[in-house]
């Protein structure tokens, strides 16, 4: 096999197989969400009926509904995961130049792959929080998701693109 300053090029003819750490993270996406949908149903039970459903930007309630609404955070979290992964099972879809080289094309690709990763996992993770702090709140547990909640989950959206923005997620 070619080499390159002592690394070894991948055959560009095999497909691209994730490094251990995607399918790490891709393993603590279907776990987070997994467990998620788990603890919101366990919860459903002895929730009262009318629960928050919406906190503003201080992480306060600014509106209630009847308790099925909590159903909405893991329906749109595995809504949102599912099509992050068809889409990521589809890499080639996403346009990038034509000029680029099988090696080129898989290191672009792969990157993509562990961005969308990332992110699924990110989004799974911010969704099971709501509704761990939803259900903690409409049973009187806490007060609202903290004015923290909005500026890290912000951040850790766009951790992974500027990583990738920046080339780290490239070079797999």
């Amino acid at each position: 096999m070619l080499t390159r300053k002592n690394k070894k090029i991948r055959n560009p003819l095999k497909p691209y197989r994730p490094p251990r750490y995607g399918v790490v993270l891709e393993s603590a996406g279907w776990v987070v969400l997994a467990a998620t949908w788990l603890f919101v149903l366990i919860s459903y039970e002895h929730l009262p009926y009318i629960i928050p459903t919406h906190f503003d930007a201080a992480g306060q309630a600014d509106a209630y509904g009847a308790k099925s609404a909590i159903l909405m955070l893991p329906v749109i979290s595995t809504v949102i995961f599912i099509v992050v992964s068809l889409v990521s099972f589809l890499p080639r879809m996403l346009s990038l130049k034509e000029t680029l080289s099988p090696l080129e094309a898989g290191r672009k690709y792969g990157g993509i792959i562990l961005l969308l990763v990332s992110t699924k996992l990110i989004m799974a993770a911010a969704f099971g929080y709501l509704a761990f702090r939803t259900i903690q709140q409409a049973k009187g547990n806490s007060a609202g998701l903290g004015g923290w909640f909005l500026p890290v989950f912000i951040a850790l959206t766009f951790i992974p693109v500027l990583l990738f923005v920046t080339g780290r997620l490239r070079k797999t």
